[in-house]
């Protein structure tokens, strides 16, 4: 086995050369940094020091909060960074104040501090330029009931200093700034509360520079770093200090730091790029080139595409290569920070690429041939590590999904709303507290049921803890668990581009069409979203009942067959354990699927024969549930029948409001989805799924595959269980799950159309194409934003 086009060494010697070109015109730029220290872009930069901090820097104003009220308006036109502290009522209790969130004209803010009487909020300069701006209590949790008036007595507003403090030995860290020149400026205190000298050091490069004398009072340091401790383009500030303990270790306060070019450094010198990022942009570069190259794209436009095409397949790794050079030595120009965090994490990503590449197109080649998409003698001809025309395609389509989706989370500033609270829950299991997981008092159960979605009488209702027990073995890893599980779901999501196409073949799609599905599901807005909130258990959850019904499906034939059979019975068994609103899926489509199959059968012999499968299908997922219930869920069986019967009946008979619960009416519930299946944010809304040109499709690409047998009675069944949970979530809280559910089956009925109008010529293949691209733009728009507001702590 070698690496495909290694025999032609043109393209790699002309991207290593364009590389080192671009890198050396990128570092002709020698930027200001400026770090300050306790806001919520600094974490990059810093290594071993302490907690953000924030307190007072001026003149403070105080205004009484009116009586009965939820919001305060104040003068705004407002500089900088401010420091607003609420202070509880006087015939408040204490801990009173643990009631509220505080926002900003509707925009929520950050809150450092919680005392028993006070709560401090951090107000940025962006919240305070309007000419009067509203300051607002709200619920902690989004969407439950607005706090009790009369909570906050007085607001306290200040300007504001954040900082941190350092420890015995901590570093501020530039790698890849650059070389030649700079100088430093630190905003500092070194003091202790107990007078005990400080005596700190400065280091620059591990060359001791300056002595810092203690003094109580904020002052800035300026040094110049010569050019001789810059050899390597890399900058590191390390501070030594005694320590105060409090009991953390106290070092040296440090609000602001800037380093900024110095004169004299010649533009010759200045523009040789440091090793280490000319390492990683070539590694990034030659992986994706590399990668590129695998999936022999070219002859897939030679069979797939019209002959004005064929030559551009040929490009697509050249292409790919060097959109990914100009876009990195462009951010290196103007944002040379965050980049430099950036781009080791890319570079790993494209390594990482290439065994991904080795390992799919064999297995991608397999699937596809097991199913008859690709002929057993053309599939041996190619080799193992050869991608079919088809493959090719639908792996292209999964590398740039995957390199969009991971990359993004491989973002410096990137944090996934609730992973980090689930990997504190895998931890849990490390630290020996599964049985506190596994029981009926799980903490799960409860914190996943807010009591404005459910009411104070809320049902039983199992959270599974087997995604938590499945992700525990992460935290043996040498790296953190919120990287290693973000990496898992953008992988896992980025597969069901494999497991659609999979499916759309199975359904009777041709090969341009299964590439027009995946195509779809890749560029749906919506797609991004599970990733940005965090929620795990429900993309694996997703992710295993795609999984276990894609097998059902390729594996029809042979379901009654011993091995075909284990095998869906343990995907089966992984899918009710995951996650339990997913394993509710697929156990009422399992159901749905039986009822389809024989409500069909009058319909003719090929549709008859169908109800052959329902016994084998059933012995697996019996066993399956069986197992499930040993193992787990047997537990909550009385306690559903007690608690969780009598409040879904209520509910579904008497309303929400019967459990204390208020809900919008049916109609606005219902155009809720259609405002969200636009392609931007509608106001007074806070998200947006771009579903609008797939759903045109959705039902006339359904009505034509029910007359396939084999699809028809799938896409009955899984269209229906979106239906059914669409509904009930009228009644209790489902967060759009069911959409989320049936995004693959939107995608194959999509394509179904749009091959139709593909093939009647130009401009509906223009229009299709604007489609995509609509879509795509959209959804980075939406994935882009979702990072740039990423929950930093």
């Amino acid at each position: 086995m070698t690496v495909p086009r290694v025999g032609d060494l043109r393209p790699y010697i002309l991207l290593i050369v364009l590389t080192i070109v671009l890198l050396m015109l990128a570092y002709t730029a020698r930027p200001t940094v400026v770090i300050d220290l306790g806001s919520t872009r600094d974490m990059a930069f810093l290594q071993d020091f302490n907690g953000r901090e924030i307190d007072a820097s001026g003149a403070s104003e105080q205004f009484a909060w009116p009586a009965g009220e939820r919001e305060l308006a104040i003068p705004g036109r407002r500089d900088g960074v401010w420091i607003a502290t609420f202070e509880a009522s006087p015939d408040q209790p204490d801990r009173a104040l643990r009631q509220v969130a505080i926002a900003v004209d509707g925009i929520r803010v950050e809150m450092p501090r919680l005392s028993e009487r006070t709560l401090v909020a951090k107000l940025t300069p962006d919240l305070l330029e309007a000419e009067t701006v509203t300051i607002q209590t709200v619920s902690p949790l989004v969407g439950d009931p607005e706090p009790p008036t009369d909570l906050v007595g007085t607001l306290t507003i200040a300007p504001a200093r954040t900082y941190r403090w350092s420890q015995g030995e901590s570093q501020i860290v530039m790698p890849g700034l650059g070389r030649g020149a700079w100088t430093a400026h630190i905003r500092l205190i070194a003091a202790h509360p107990n007078q005990q000298p400080v005596e700190a050091k400065l280091l620059v490069n591990g060359v001791p520079m300056v002595a810092i004398p203690d003094r109580g009072e904020e002052r800035m340091i300026h040094l110049h770093i010569p050019g001789s401790l810059m050899g390597n383009g890399d900058l590191e500030l390390a501070l030594q200090a005694n320590v105060y303990n409090d009991p953390r270790e106290l070092g040296v306060l440090i609000s602001r730091v800037v380093v900024a070019p110095a004169a004299g450094t010649g533009v010759i010198r200045s523009a040789v790029p440091p090793w280490a990022t000319t390492f990683y942009m070539l590694t990034m570069v030659l992986g994706v080139y590399g990668a590129l190259s695998m999936l022999r794209v070219g002859e897939t436009t030679r069979v797939m595409a019209r002959a004005s095409l064929h030559r551009w397949g040929d490009l697509v790794p050249l292409i790919g290569a060097l959109l990914a050079l100009l876009v990195g030595a462009w951010a290196l120009a103007f944002y040379r920070f965050p980049t430099s965090f950036f781009l080791p994490r890319l570079a790993g990503l494209a390594i990482w690429s290439i065994v991904l590449a080795l390992a799919l197109i064999p297995l991608t080649n397999w699937f596809f041939a097991a199913i008859g998409a690709i002929e057993t003698r053309e599939h041996e001809e190619r080799g193992r590590f050869t991608p079919a025309p088809l493959t090719s395609a639908l792996l292209l389509i999964f590398f740039v999904s995957y390199w969009f989706k991971a990359g993004g989370m491989l973002y410096p500033y990137f944090v996934a709303v609730d992973v980090q609270w689930h990997m504190e829950r895998a931890r849990w299991i490390l630290e020996g507290q599964l049985p506190l997981l596994y029981g009926l008092n799980s903490p799960l159960n409860e914190s996943t049921m807010p009591t404005a979605e459910w009411g104070e009488n809320r049902p039983i209702i199992p959270y599974s803890p087997y995604f938590h027990i499945f992700a525990a073995p992460l935290g043996l890893l040498p790296w953190p668990m919120p990287l290693s599980i973000n990496m898992l779901s953008a992988l896992a999501d980025s597969t069901r581009i494999i497991m659609i196409g999979l499916l759309g073949w199975r359904f009777g799609l041709s090969a341009r069409n299964v590439v027009f599905a995946a195509a779809m599901y890749a560029v749906m807005p919506v797609a991004f979203l599970l990733h940005a909130w965090g929620n795990v258990p429900t993309t694996f959850g997703l992710w295993m009942t795609l999984m276990a019904t894609t097998f059902l499906v390729c594996a029809w034939e042979r379901i009654h067959e011993r091995g075909p059979m284990v095998i869906f019975s343990l995907m089966l068994t992984v899918t009710f354990l995951i996650y339990t609103v997913t394993a509710v899926f697929m156990g009422v489509f399992l159901v749905l699927l039986t009822l389809m199959l024989l409500a069909a059968a009058p319909k003719g012999v090929e549709w008859a024969a169908l109800r052959t499968r329902i016994k084998p299908i059933w012995q697996a997922s019996g066993v399956a549930i069986l197992v499930v219930i040993v193992v787990y869920y047997g537990q909550y069986i009385l306690p559903i029948i007690e608690r969780s019967v009598p409040y879904f009946a209520t509910v579904f008979t008497q309303g929400a409001s019967s459990v204390g619960v208020e809900r919008a009416p049916f109609h606005l519930y219902m155009w809720s989805f259609f405002q969200a299946f636009d392609y931007r944010i509608w106001p007074g809304r806070y998200l947006f799924y771009g579903l609008a040109f797939p759903l045109l499709f959705t039902i006339p690409g359904f009505l034509h595959l029910w007359k396939r047998p084999l699809a028809g009675v799938f896409l009955a069944a899984w269209f229906s269980v979106s239906v059914v949970f669409m509904l009930a979530g009228y009644r209790i809280s489902m967060v759009d799950k069911q959409l989320f559910y049936i995004l693959p089956i939107i995608a194959i009925c999509w394509a179904v159309y749009a091959g139709r109008y593909w093939q009647r010529g130009r401009w509906a293949q223009i229009m299709i194409v604007m489609i995509y691209l609509v879509s795509a733009v959209a959804a980075l728009d939406q994935w882009f934003f979702r990072i740039a507001i990423s929950p930093l702590s």
